[in-house]
């Protein structure tokens, strides 16, 4: 007979079961609940990226702003004009003028730039004949008599943009001196 059908059977050792610890138990449940929160936040950042877009600004000003500006994206009205001269996405700001001046689009981005190459909204510039330009389009101060327009609307973007689009259908791009001398055209390339 075999001796290991008689003999008893050996009990195995017992293994200690090794209890984790609960900073290791909360860690790996709080890496289960990041894992989902990720993948949705990507999902929105993807989503919200395909349908606007975000620009960045400062965010004092003569009040407090939110530094983040997000609009919808435009599509068959900006078609000219995808992008700005360094090859970036309009900015939420370009695509507002783009907007109202349409089919004009690119002159006024060109326009604009030649006369604010940063693009900031709240600047303004003092001329030789003692008038200032102020905002986005560099509106002059000669068009402040007129009924409804004040400095801090034009320190506004998109009350600049406004302004500049009614100068626009009244004398088309004349106000604007780089139209004018055609320092613009170098930016026209550019859009």
């Amino acid at each position: 007979m075999p001796l290991s059908a008689t003999a008893p059977k050996a009990k195995a050792p017992r293994r200690r079961r090794v209890r984790r610890s609960n900073s290791a138990r909360i860690l790996s449940r709080s890496f289960g609940l990041l894992f989902p929160l990720a993948a949705i936040l990507g999902m929105v950042v993807f989503i919200v990226k395909a349908e606007y877009t975000v620009s960045f600004r400062s965010p004092l000003r003569v009040r407090l702003q939110w530094p983040v500006v997000i609009a919808a994206r435009t599509s068959g009205e900006t078609t000219e004009a995808q992008s700005d001269q360094l090859g970036h996405r309009l900015t939420a700001y370009q695509q507002y003028a783009c907007n109202k001046f349409a089919s004009a689009c690119r002159i006024a981005l060109a326009v604009q730039r030649a006369e604010i190459p940063r693009g900031d909204c709240e600047t303004y510039h003092y001329n030789s004949d003692g008038t200032l330009d102020w905002g986005y389009f560099q509106i002059n101060t000669v068009h402040l008599k007129r009924a409804g327009v004040n400095l801090h609307d034009l320190l506004d973007c998109k009350a600049n943009i406004d302004f500049a689009y009614q100068l626009y259908t009244e004398k088309g791009f004349e106000p604007w001196t780089t139209y004018r001398t055609g320092a613009y055209l170098e930016f026209l390339r550019k859009f």
